[in-house]
């Protein structure tokens, strides 16, 4: 049985360091990729829940539902302020509401902005 003189000692280790590197990189931007995916659909979701709370609100504050809507929907988010316009749902028009958030990724923070309109139900406050 001859010995072999080896020349591949340690190359294994060498291969490790050179590629792991490269694939903590690609690893890291996977996640940073899904964080931003994650945080459009979340914001995406609450824009559309505000507008949808301020629409269909038969107590009178259509705002109040608008923003307690917003709060719920953002929970442990980074956002700014709700814009909402109108303020106050008028019947058989739109109102829109933008939500913008901001997630933090490798290179950097992301802000996001999403707007949804929903159309105000023609007999609220009819009982």
């Amino acid at each position: 049985m001859a010995r072999r003189t080896g020349g591949d000692r340690g190359s294994f280790a060498l291969e490790l360091a050179v590629v792991a590197p490269a694939l903590l990189l690609v690893i890291a931007f996977v996640v940073s990729v899904g964080r931003v995916t994650e945080a459009r659909a979340k914001v995406q979701g609450a824009a559309r829940d505000v507008a949808r709370a301020a629409t269909i609100n038969h107590n009178g504050n259509s705002e109040a539902a608008a923003r307690e809507a917003f709060r719920t929907a953002t929970a442990g988010m980074d956002c700014d302020g709700l814009q909402l316009n109108p303020l106050q749902a008028v019947a058989g028009l739109p109102v829109t509401a933008t939500v913008t958030c901001h997630v933090a990724t490798m290179w950097g923070e992301q802000t996001i902005v999403r707007t949804a309109q929903s159309v105000t139900d023609v007999y609220r406050g009819v009982d």
